[in-house]
């Protein structure tokens, strides 16, 4: 009986053992695991968020058509107006400011014509950020106004 006790008290403790140290495993590993899975999960929203920003930066290709120059251009200031969207109708409504004048830059309206340019955008205020209007829909608006104070007929 004794000599069973010997190899029994042994035995329980290797396999003990090997229990502790799966479960000691799955428990360090599990940390780990979880932050691989919430970076992932953090670089695809952060990939997302950053394309249209990419698209907004990047070069134009080499021999493509001045329709497709013309479109990303209109996609830019339909970038810069969402995310400059309050900039802006602080700046309009004082017609004068960095964002406006960027606006103008964007849009492609010649240095000639900013005072201008200004003018017809802070004259167009109320029509603009119509309180009844969604914000999208005023967006719209500021986008479509300044597109249409660009130089030649190119619209």
């Amino acid at each position: 009986m004794r000599h069973f006790r010997n190899l029994l008290v042994p035995g329980l403790l290797l396999a003990l053992s090997g229990c502790t140290t799966d479960a000691t495993v799955e428990l360090t590993k599990a940390p780990f695991e979880a932050t691989s899975a919430l970076s992932d999960g953090t670089s695809r929203a952060i990939g997302e968020l950053l394309e249209p920003i990419s698209e907004f930066t990047s070069s134009t290709t080499p021999g493509a058509s001045a329709g497709d120059s013309l479109l990303r251009a209109r996609q830019r200031m339909i970038f810069f107006t969402a995310y400059s969207y309050d900039n802006l109708r602080a700046d309009i409504a004082r017609g004068s400011g960095e964002y406006v004048t960027s606006l103008a830059t964007l849009a492609g309206v010649p240095q000639e014509r900013h005072e201008e340019f200004r003018h017809s955008m802070r004259s167009g205020y109320a029509t603009l950020f119509d309180e009844t209007i969604t914000g999208i829909e005023s967006s719209r608006r500021i986008v479509d106004t300044a597109w249409a104070m660009r130089s030649g007929n190119d619209q």
